[in-house]
């Protein structure tokens, strides 16, 4: 990092635009039945057909409307409030455009099946835009989950017809038209996608779906890379497969779609599709088999999951959303750990440095700090820790007042994850300094290599369960620092301005997680950091004891926006791009201690540092040191 980046970082940071990390304001949907959380209930009727318009008011009344066992959310209201936002459907005020029945193409609905009153999911997108001017928030979480009935009808399965020749081809098209729609969103000023999958394992008896599933799924998520568009590729098969390997795990007595296995009634007449009519309700059409039906049994009819089911994969893509921003962490450790080992250098040599006479200087330190980084948007994690290190270093004082040294550190970080888990960082520095001390004027600059070991251990609440996602990988940390100032002396008191910094570059080597369908694999991460600092410092000589102040205005010159690269490890999938946590990039850091004559040779130190008004981090902690002076008093010549 040489002079010129520097300065470039400086004046581009004083005229960029202030970054944030990812902070939703909106959850805003489109689709069909898997994420509609009420379109209809408003309209006379969802237009499915003469026996099923004649339930509908009733069903209605008795809280139905949503295609889950009401009045349960479904998954885009779970999804929505884990940020503290909703999800309503947009004729009843909110931003949930999706309809029950929907295909992905602007088509006659009588004649490809579905609900009559569906809004094809390209219909809803073009229509939020003309909405909005053509401008899409760019702040807002896009959930976009449609392709089942565009499946169901290439197969004949749904409407009157004509079906196409070719059902390959109609679905390559689809994912196609579908892709278009999500690309124009992200032109228009959109950047945050969840695009979830069809589970293309299911039906087990059915292998011809099966594969138009997976066809559509892959088609769909080539085009959208094709496109350029990040986006989350959500594989809720894979949770589909794990449900189905351990049913009672996840609490479920029954995963199937077969006879007994559905949670909600069947009304006479309907052979698919009744969950929009069921209800906790006795008193609607469809109700619930048993008490408590909507959390022991993955399905409510055919095709649609039940609260327990919606909750399970609403938590699935939240995990995959705030993945990214708690791996972040692992490279912001290591900058606010380098700058707390820093300081402590930089307290041992101002200690060398108040030696009568030069010699050499043997000292070793402990510090244990408290360490929280919270991310500032609703809904993502915090990361609280413990850091604790320990330095020995060894130094020699000249008496024209140079002084050089160096310096090797020991430290381990145990953070948790607020969301479950925890990571480690092991780490060696190797230090190298040099300071200058002519009585008014001095000065310090420390060089540091840091080598660090990565273990992380991520749990991610699924349903009822926990899902387990082991990994380990690891890093480097190199940091130059400097200060200088100058001291005005008044007696036993002196005291002066101070001013410094501290360049760091951290790399985070990318890894994979094993242990569970939430497992990801992580790109490299790289961390740069320019902060400077600008203060004032005093101490006192009180016979044995000095103690000693400083406060210094702390600001970070290099770009906040860099972002985590994450992968799914279920399936090949184009990997995504979510912001790392952003932490302030203006506080105070203030330091208050002693330093004890012990004796002749012998010096103790004692101190505490907090970082003050930094947004988004807690950090303090103190420091306990000790100071051998070898050669402290000039040695006795004898004259012959």
């Amino acid at each position: 990092m040489n002079l010129r980046t520097v300065v470039l970082a400086m004046v581009s940071s004083l005229i960029a635009v202030p970054a944030s990390a990812q902070s939703f304001n909106q959850a805003i949907v489109f689709g069909d039945s898997s994420v509609d959380s009420g379109y209809y209930k408003i309209l006379p009727n969802p237009g499915g057909g003469a026996t099923y318009n004649s339930y509908w008011a009733a069903a209605v009344a008795a809280g139905a409307g949503a295609p889950t066992t009401s009045p349960g959310f479904m998954n885009s209201q779970f999804l929505a409030s884990y940020f503290g936002l909703t999800a309503n459907p947009s004729n009843q005020g909110g931003t949930n455009y999706a309809t029950s029945g929907a295909k992905n193409f602007t088509v006659n609905n009588a004649q490809t099946g579905g609900f009559g009153a569906a809004i094809p999911t390209d219909t809803q997108i073009s229509n939020y835009l003309s909405q909005n001017n053509d401008r899409a928030n760019p702040n807002a979480l896009y959930l976009i989950s449609s392709g089942g009935n565009d499946i169901s009808y290439a197969l004949g399965g749904s409407g009157t017809g004509p079906y196409p020749p070719n059902p390959t081809t109609y679905i390559l098209s689809a994912a196609s038209g579908l892709a278009n729609s999500i690309a124009s969103l992200q032109a228009a000023g959109a950047r945050y996608f969840v695009v979830p999958d069809q589970a293309y394992s299911f039906p087990t008896n059915n292998a011809t779906e099966r594969q138009l599933k997976l066809t559509y799924s892959q088609a769909l998520w080539s085009d959208l890379a094709a496109a350029g568009v990040n986006f989350i590729p959500a594989d809720f098969n894979s949770v589909r497969l794990a449900i189905a390997a351990n049913p009672a795990a996840f609490g479920f007595v029954a995963v199937g779609t077969g006879p007994g296995q559905m949670a909600c009634t069947q009304p006479a007449g309907l052979t698919t599709a009744w969950a929009l009519l069921c209800s906790a309700n006795p008193a609607s059409p469809s109700h619930l088999v048993s008490p408590n039906a909507e959390n022991i049994y993955l399905f409510a009819d055919d095709q649609h999951y039940t609260t327990a089911g919606q909750k399970i994969e609403a938590d699935y893509y939240y995990s995959l959303i705030v993945a990214p921003s708690e791996i972040s962490y692992l490279a912001e450790t290591a900058v606010q750990t380098m700058l707390g080992l820093v300081n402590g250098i930089q307290q041992q040599i101002d200690t060398s440095q108040k030696q009568r006479a030069g010699g050499w200087n043997i000292w070793a330190n402990g510090q244990l700090s408290y360490l929280q980084m919270s991310n500032p948007a609703p809904g993502f994690p915090s990361d609280p820790g413990h850091p604790v290190y320990g330095t020995f270093g060894v130094d020699y004082r000249w008496q024209n007042g140079w002084l050089a040294g160096a310096a090797v550190s020991q430290g381990h970080v145990q953070s948790s994850f607020s969301l479950g888990g925890n990571f480690t960082q092991d780490d060696t520095v190797l230090s190298l300094y040099t300071a200058y001390n002519n009585g008014a004027w001095w000065g310090d600059v420390i060089g540091s290599a840091g080598w660090l070991d990565f273990g992380s251990n991520r749990l991610v609440p699924i349903g009822i369960t926990v899902q387990t996602n082991n990994g380990s990988t690891k890093g480097t940390d190199w940091s130059l620092a400097g200060e200088v100032g100058y001291d005005f002396r008044t007696g036993s008191l002196t005291h002066g301005p101070v001013a410094g910094v501290i360049l760091q570059q951290v790399s985070v080597a990318g890894f994979t997680e094993n242990g569970s369908f939430t497992s990801l694999s992580f790109g490299n991460q790289t961390s740069n950091s320019e902060v400077s600092a600008l203060g004032y410092r005093a101490s006192f000589d009180w016979g044995k004891w000095s103690p000693f102040a400083q406060v210094t205005w702390n600001h970070e010159f290099d770009p906040l926006n860099r972002n985590v690269t994450a992968a799914l490890t279920t399936i090949a999938a184009p990997s995504y791009l979510m912001p790392a946590v952003v932490l302030g990039r203006d506080w105070a850091t203030a330091t208050l201690g002693v330093r004890v004559r012990l004796a002749s040779s012998w010096t103790g130190l004692v101190s505490a540092t907090s970082q003050l008004g930094q947004n988004n981090v807690i950090n303090y902690g103190g420091l306990v040191g000790l100071n051998y002076a070898i050669d402290q008093a000039p040695k006795l010549v004898t004259k012959y």
